[in-house]
Parts: structure tokens; sequence; C-alpha cells
């Protein structure tokens, strides 16, 4: 029962996860390609989204590690198991990062940095797209 509370955990971490990456990420696009700066509900809204998705992928990790070890005895699953837990650890750091930025850019009452924000969307998709097939391949 335990591994059936922690798989569905997992999933919905994931759920969580993706819908603030695609969430936020349309939002970002739109006032990207309109050339303005978020308002301050819009900016919060993004705020709050980066929260969700940082805490999203803390469960993912907590419930990720509890499952290989349960599973599969820890972690030396495959080689591609190996790509997705690295490129999981550097979307976790974006995360984390992005989040921080945005922190102190609100204290200080500025919008965040656009190329900041932009280079790590980017390579936030770019590693998920990685993590996804790694997984895939892993788990085939």
């Amino acid at each position: 029962m335990i591994l059936i509370i922690i798989k569905f955990l997992h999933y919905l971490a994931i759920v969580f996860a993706g819908g603030v990456l695609v969430g936020g990420g349309v939002i970002q696009s739109v006032y990207t390609k309109a050339n303005e700066v978020p308002n301050l509900h819009v900016s919060k809204i993004l705020k709050l989204l980066g929260y969700i998705g940082l805490v999203a992928l803390i469960i993912l990790w907590i419930t990720g590690l509890l499952l290989s070890n349960i599973i599969y005895n820890g972690f030396s699953i495959n080689s591609a198991f190996t790509i997705k837990i690295i490129a999981a650890g550097f979307l976790l750091g974006i995360s984390i990062f992005v989040n921080l930025h945005v922190y102190n850019s609100s204290k200080k009452n500025i919008p965040p940095n656009k190329t900041v924000m932009k280079i790590a969307t980017m390579s936030g998709r770019g590693l998920l797209v990685i993590v996804l097939i790694a997984a895939a391949i892993a788990f085939y």
C-alpha cells in the first residue's frame, strides 16, 4: 500500500510540475512577445507558480528516491536512469535559482532579469525533455 501512495504522490508531483512549466511558460511568452512586463497581479501569479513548481520538484525527488530504493534497491538501474538523475538535479538547481532570483526581485520591487528568466526557462525545458526521454528509456 505504501508503494501505491508514493507512486501516486510522484505522479501528482509530475502533473503539478508539468502544469507549472506549461502555464508559466505560456504566460511569460505572451508578455515577451508583446514586449511588456507583467503587471503586479500576474507577477504574483508567476511567483506562486514558481513556488508550486519548486515544491513539486522537491516532492518528485523525495518520492523518486524512495521509489528507486524500494523497487530497485538503489540507483544502479541503468545509464539512462543516471542521465535522468543528473538532468533532474540540474533542473532542481535551476528551479531553486530562479525562485531565489524572483524572490529577491520582488523584495526590491523590480521585475526579474529578462535574460536570466529566458535562459533558465529554455534550459529548464531542455532538461525536462532529457529527463522524460531518459525516463522512458530507463523504464522500458
